[in-house]
């Protein structure tokens, strides 16, 4: 047997990488767990967890600009 199918049969893992990825808690500690909901279509996350992990790029191009226009205002 491998060394991380034995991994996960001592350990009692059962996450799949079709559920999300989002990691709980504290690794070392034995509650710590995945999120395990749905992903999104592509993503390794759920939709809660994307929104948190993934960065609007027209958001964030708007928010640097209202920046430079308050320093400029200043």
């Amino acid at each position: 047997m491998s060394i991380i199918k034995n991994y996960l049969k001592q350990n009692k893992v059962t996450h799949t990488f079709s559920d999300c990825q989002w990691p709980i808690g504290d690794p070392q500690e034995k509650d710590f767990h995945f999120c395990e909901a749905e992903t999104l279509t592509g993503k390794p996350y759920c939709k809660e967890h994307c929104d948190v992990a993934y960065i609007d790029e027209r958001e964030l191009k708007k928010e640097k600009e209202a920046q430079k226009n308050r320093r400029i205002a200043a």
